[in-house]
This record gives structure tokens, C-alpha cells and sequence, in this order.
């Protein structure tokens, strides 16, 4: 009797032995169910996840992009001056011709100045028993032209002579004409300074590095 409970003990145990099953790390079925240390690989979220921050999501991070800024371009202006040629007795033909050429150049830098500079009118009025007796009006010009060039210059068929003139404000140009010292005393405004067909002029290769390295790029005509 006592050997049969044994053998039945013996059976017994041997079953239950063999309803266990050694599951690895990580998996889960019927017998070992998964855990919070041990999720299922089927479960695992493949989607990313969110980060955060103090302050609540992490912003997303926008490419940059880069902005160049062209520097200003300058403005040219041009003017046209006139001249017709003179009658004298005194002078040869090609002198009353070169003086006619002379001119219109000088005509066209008084246009120029009065497109950049304006004009300056200056007037005086004179009563005489309660009557005008005397209305005079002048005006002038008074600039400093520096940067202006001869573009074009050609004698039409009366013999008159035309010519064309041209400068470039620069990005100082502001700063040069708002009080007449200024021209004097700053040396981005000096005529010596400026940069002469994309060279160093002989000025400027007498003065210091650091006098050297101003430039203004106006065109130079004296």
C-alpha cells in the first residue's frame, strides 16, 4: 500500500513537471504572461516618440535659411550740355571749334550740378515812388563736382557741339554733401582716396595700410 502512494506521488510529480515551460526573456504565452518588465516584441510602438521638454513638445526643427544681402547698387545720372560756336575774327576755325567742344562740357557739368545739388537763386527788388524801378533775379551754381565723367561728345551738323556727362552716387554720397566741410575734412570724400580703374591711385600708395584702405570707387575727373 505504502509503495503504491509513492509510485502515485512519483506520477504525480512528474506531470506537473512537465506542465512547466522555461520561457526566454521577453516573450509571452499562455503559461508566462508578459509583464511590465518584460513587454512583447509584437507590442513595441515602431512610430517615434515625441520629445519633450520644460516647458511641454520640443519644438520641430525648421532648416535655416540663408539670406544674402546685395549691396546697394549706386545711381548714375547723366545731363546733356550745349554750346554753339562763336564768331571772331581773332581765332583760327579748329580754335573756335575746340572752344565750342569746351563748352558743352562745361554746359553739361552745370546741368549735372543742378540735378545733384540744385540751384541757388539770389534776387533783389527796388521801389521808387511806390513803384518798381529796379527787379533782379540771378541764380547760380556753387557744387563741387567729384566722380562725373565725359560719356559721349559729338558736333552736330550746325557745328554746335554736344556732350554727355554721367556720375555715380555712391553710399556716401549723403554724407559728402551735407555740409560743405565735410568734403575737406573726410577722406572717403577726397578726390586722392577714391579707387581709379580698379587700381590704387599714386595718393594713395604714399599713405599709411590704414588710410589705404578707404575707398570710395568714384569715377576721378579734374
Amino acid at each position: 500500500m505504502r509503495s503504491s502512494l509513492l509510485y502515485a506521488a512519483l506520477i504525480g510529480t512528474c506531470v506537473i513537471l512537465a506542465g512547466c515551460r522555461v520561457s526566454s526573456a521577453g516573450s509571452c504565452s499562455g503559461i508566462a504572461p508578459c509583464n511590465a518588465s518584460n513587454p512583447s516584441p509584437a507590442a513595441t510602438n515602431n512610430f517615434a516618440q515625441p520629445t519633450y521638454s520644460n516647458s511641454g513638445f520640443a519644438s520641430a526643427q525648421v532648416p535655416q535659411q540663408i539670406v544674402v544681402q546685395q549691396a546697394p547698387q549706386p545711381i548714375v545720372i547723366s545731363a546733356t550740355g550745349y554750346a554753339a560756336p562763336m564768331v571772331s575774327k581773332k581765332l583760327s576755325r579748329p580754335q573756335i571749334r575746340l572752344l565750342t567742344l569746351r563748352g558743352s562740357k562745361v554746359d553739361a557739368y552745370r546741368n549735372l550740378s543742378e540735378r545733384v545739388y540744385g540751384l541757388k537763386l539770389r534776387g533783389s527788388s527796388s521801389l521808387r515812388s511806390m513803384m518798381t524801378a529796379h527787379d533782379e533775379l540771378q541764380t547760380f551754381v556753387d557744387a563741387y563736382l567729384m566722380g562725373a565723367k565725359v560719356v559721349s561728345q559729338r558736333e552736330l551738323e550746325d557745328g554746335s557741339f554736344e556732350t554727355i556727362v554721367e556720375m555715380a552716387l555712391q553710399e556716401n554720397f549723403q554724407q559728402c554733401v551735407q555740409n560743405p566741410a565735410t568734403i575737406s575734412s573726410n577722406p572717403a570724400c577726397q578726390m586722392g582716396y577714391s579707387n581709379l580703374n580698379n587700381g590704387i591711385s599714386q595718393y594713395q600708395s604714399q599713405t599709411s595700410p590704414q588710410v589705404r584702405s578707404t575707398t570710395t570707387n568714384f569715377y576721378s575727373v579734374e
